[in-house]
């Protein structure tokens, strides 16, 4: 496996894409692409596609682009891996309140058909999917369940698009150019190459436990925590009044919750004047939370990576999908250097960007990592 990288300031999507890839001697078989709301996304995807006419090519818009374990702003980031060791297949859909079971289904069978895998037949972990959304969609908990359930147990990974903390348009790219209110999904099947999903992230349960009592669903809204007012609520679960619940607050103490005996972040997108927290993924009524304790985030990177190179050995190439809360809290304590130590400690070729959630199997989550490795098999 080869893997090819390059990033550009330029914000004409064709002019970046030309220096990104300018020192690129081979045809990539698939191409990430991640970029800022600064560039132009459908100019990105067209250059692309020019440029590749054979490769998978899958990507979104950001709100922060990381390569080779540097953080950037304002870029476009490509990596394109050369000889990968795997077989991919890609589709784009759009128009995503009208997904259902059936298109999720069809979606699915079309990719297993391109890779000539029955899923009746054969192990769905010989498998792997990537998916990128629309992360303004509010769509990304009933997409990912559907996807998950037509993917009949092949590991899924993802993030959702973002657009540098603006929240006005998210778009995913596909060779045929780049859509709001839309996702890609890319399956691959490893032939010569060794792949691994880890799910990462620097919260520890802890017994401070809240309720929500009253919620909108619909809007990710909560009113009522242990049937009091939701912010006032949280405020005295930290020992802070109200007001001094900031924004800086809330990421660095966002609520947890556990499901089949695993930690998943639930992070507050905003405080409203009525005294309502606005969340980045689903909430429900009755859902039991927690405040979660908070590890060191650089220390806690590392040693989930170095778990993961012991599992697989030497990495060749690493995807990640980073939650943009926790770029804003490694930017406000100065880590994003430490951080991107650990990613080149154990691989040095790597691309991924900030979302605004994260997809692990048919779960949103936030506050979260989730990285795929890849290793050339043995």
């Amino acid at each position: 496996m080869r893997v090819q990288q390059g990033t550009s300031l330029a914000p004409d999507g064709r002019a970046a894409v030309a220096e990104a890839c300018d020192d690129w001697s081979e045809s990539p078989d698939i191409v990430f692409a991640f970029c800022s709301a600064s560039q132009d996304a459908t100019g990105v995807a067209e250059a692309l596609a020019e440029r590749f006419p054979d490769a998978v090519i899958a990507g979104c818009t950001t709100s922060g682009e990381h390569l080779s374990g540097a953080h950037h702003r304002n870029s476009l980031v490509l990596a394109g891996l050369v000889d990968s060791g795997v077989v991919w297949s890609c589709e784009l859909v759009r128009g995503l309140q009208a997904v259902d079971g059936d298109r999720a289904m069809a979606t699915a069978d079309e990719l297993f058909s391109v890779l000539d895998f029955d899923p009746d037949e054969s192990d769905p972990e010989n498998l792997f999917a990537l998916l990128f959304i629309d992360g303004l969609s509010m769509q990304e908990e009933r997409i990912t369940a559907l996807l998950d359930s037509a993917l009949r147990g092949v590991p899924v990974a993802g993030g959702s698009a973002g657009d540098d903390l603006a929240f006005e348009q998210t778009q995913v790219i596909h060779r045929s150019g780049a859509f709001d209110d839309a996702f890609v999904l890319v399956v691959g099947r490893p032939e010569r190459a060794k792949v691994q999903i880890l799910k990462h992230q620097h919260f520890a349960p802890t017994d401070n436990y809240l309720v929500i009592t009253k919620a909108d669903p619909a809007k990710r809204r909560v009113l009522e925590i242990d049937g009091y007012p939701a912010l006032g609520a949280y405020a005295a679960a930290l020992g802070l009044r109200p007001e001094e619940v900031t924004g800086e607050v809330t990421f660095l103490n966002p609520v947890t919750f556990r499901y089949q005996g695993e930690l998943y972040v639930r992070s507050i997108q905003a405080v409203n004047d009525d005294g309502s927290l606005d969340f980045y993924c689903a909430i429900e009524e009755g859902m039991v939370l927690e405040i979660g304790g908070h590890e060191d985030m650089a220390a806690a990177l590392r040693a989930d990576l170095d778990g993961l190179r012991d599992r697989m050995g030497s990495l060749d190439f690493l995807l990640g999908f980073n939650c943009i809360l926790r770029a804003l809290e490694s930017e406000g304590a100065g880590e994003h250097d430490a951080i991107g130590a650990a990613f080149t400690s154990v691989c040095g070729a790597m691309v991924g960007f900030d979302t605004y959630g994260e997809q692990l199997q048919g779960l949103h989550i936030n506050q979260t990592l989730v990285a795929v490795a890849f290793a050339d098999a043995a």
